[in-house]
């Protein structure tokens, strides 16, 4: 009995020691990035470190994703009903919200997640039993008595243990089995087991065991990067439909000051028409114009109206008027004062930070412990087994077990060998997981190079926009003197209708365009920020995936 405890106490031992190797990996640090600019230096353990602990999959909570959090707002203080008075930053809180794309891309990583528990649920322990009854039956001669003997009965058998895999690839069980039999003469059998099974070559090592629930970490991360991309790509989009609707807000304005102009003009003509100053025909002219004006301002108007519709539609607030929401914005189309870094620095930025880059490296990073695995399948299978059992014997149930300290025993130890002569299939399993890894890591290659491009085409359009604020806002101001003087002319019968229409239509098109180059510049610092990955931050925005992922 004492030999019993003591297995007991070894193999408990045993699973509790590979417990803490095999399943309980410490997680991430999730604590939230420093948000100020420029990013801190952001540092991560490699993946696939020879350490034995993993990175966990980053929690996911649908209801109250960390995307919703932002330091001094809360999205549920916003109005439910009535006019949406909007600043740029209140735009894009509702937007990460309430937006109903964001909160289906959210469930990606909490699936991506579940694969992670799928692979560490190899390094289970499991629980077994099994039962079964026998009945015999045996009819044998006996040559001194001279005739048959018949021998009947019944023989149960009951087994029950744990077994556990460990990442260091053993195998190890603890098995206990019961058997009774009512035979004549037969004794009650208790056995308790220990079996160990080491693999030599093919799965063995604590790399190629774990490397499945690595790639699935992996996974799960390039799921959290995935829609940190998709985060930032929604706040580009808020912002720039803000920004579409402040335009077309002013164009409206613009062209209903045009129309109200071109009317008051058509009825000064009228007048002079009427005491003779003019003839006839200058009324044709300004009702061409007027009539042209009205046209502008209708499109003006439905150009609005789509803007406002696909704002809400981002925002989704919650309203009983739906798509009926009226929106005034807080911030005026005014050029903001900003410090521009230089290309490197943009650049290095965007190599450190874009989610798509990060996502590439991760899938790179799964790729390299693919060919783990397939350099593991081109071993041939040794494996060292080892069994160690104690046997009681005893005429009844109890006396058995207390047996087991008695000197019945077994102990097998062996080598079990398999080596397939080919292994066509995990060569080639092995030379295509090779040649996609190379082919991974030359695509991040190329797309660093691409996004080298993209940040410095970003900023040349910033450089553009900037010096066409200025240019438009020269010629505005020098269309405003023409009319002037085309309108003194016109007093004095110096020049027609139609010249002056000519002008005032060419002043419309200097005003929208200064409006325009306004726009159009924050629209580009805007898409600069999101490729350059620092969009998020510079909103002070916290979410998984603000961290560099290090091959």
């Amino acid at each position: 009995m004492k030999i019993y405890l003591r297995l007991v106490l070894f193999m408990t031992t045993v699973l509790a020691l590979s417990g803490c190797l095999g399943t309980t990996l410490q997680p991430p640090d999730t604590r939230p990035v420093d948000l100020a600019m420029p990013p801190p230096e952001l540092t991560r353990p490699t993946l696939g470190s020879e350490d034995a602990r993993a990175l966990a999959p980053p929690a996911i909570d649908v209801a109250g994703y960390s995307y919703l959090k932002k330091e001094g707002q809360d999205v549920s203080s916003f109005p439910s009903a009535g006019t949406l008075n909007l600043t740029v930053e209140q735009a894009v809180l509702s937007a990460l919200g309430r937006n109903r794309e964001l909160v289906v891309e959210q469930f990606n990583p909490m699936i991506a997640g579940t694969f992670v528990d799928t692979e560490r649920a190899v390094f289970d322990s499991v629980l077994f039993s099994r039962g079964s009854l026998d009945h015999d039956s045996d009819r044998f001669f006996d040559a001194a008595a001279d005739r048959f003997f018949s021998i009947n009965g019944d023989r149960s058998t009951i087994r029950a243990g744990v077994a556990r895999r460990l990442i260091t690839g053993t195998d190890v069980s603890l098995d206990i089995t019961q058997t009774s039999s009512t035979r004549n003469n037969a004794r009650d059998e208790a056995r308790a087991g220990l079996n160990l099974t080491q693999a030599l070559l093919r799965n063995a090592g604590v790399a190629t065991n774990l490397a499945g629930i690595r790639r699935a970490e992996a996974g799960a991360l390039a799921s959290a990067y995935k829609l940190r991309g998709f985060t930032e790509n929604l706040v580009a989009t808020v912002e720039n439909g803000y920004w579409d609707y402040a335009l077309a807000v002013r164009q409206l304005e613009i062209f209903q000051e045009s129309l109200d102009l071109a009317q008051r003009q058509l009825n000064d003509i009228q007048t002079r028409i009427t005491v003779g100053q003019l003839a006839e025909i200058e009324e044709t002219v300004a009702d061409a114009e007027l009539a042209l004006r009205k046209q502008q301002l209708i499109d003006a108007r439905n150009v609005r109206e789509r803007a406002r519709l696909n704002l809400l539609r981002l925002l989704n607030p919650l309203s009983a008027e739906g798509w009926d929401r009226q929106i005034t914005l807080s911030e005026d189309a005014v050029v903001p004062e900003v410090s521009l870094g230089s290309v490197l620095e943009h650049e290095a930025l965007a190599i450190r930070l874009r989610p798509d880059l990060n996502e590439a490296r991760l899938q790179a990073r799964s790729g390299e412990l693919e060919t783990v695995q397939t350099a593991n399948g081109l071993l041939p299978r040794l494996d060292l087994f080892i069994t160690f059992g104690k046997t009681g014997y005893a005429q009844s149930f109890g006396r058995s077990f207390r047996d087991l300290s008695g000197p019945g025993y077994d102990v097998a130890v062996g080598l079990d060998f398999e080596f397939p002569v080919e292994n066509r299939a995990a060569k080639a399993l092995d030379r295509r997981a090779r040649a996609s890894y190379q082919q991974a890591l030359h695509s991040i290659e190329n797309l660093k190079q691409l996004v080298s491009l993209d940040v410095r085409n970003a900023l040349l359009e910033v450089e553009r926009s900037l010096q066409q604020i200025d240019a438009s806002a020269a010629r505005r101001v020098l269309q405003e003197e023409v009319l002037r003087a085309e309108t003194v002319r016109f007093g004095v019968g110096a020049t027609t209708t139609l010249e002056v229409a000519r002008v005032q239509r060419d002043l419309l098109e200097s005003r929208i365009s200064e409006v325009e180059a306004v726009v159009n510049y924050r629209q580009a610092l805007i898409n600069l920020y999101l490729l350059d990955g620092t969009l998020l931050l510079r909103h002070g925005i916290q979410g998984p995936g603000a961290e560099e992922v290090v091959l």
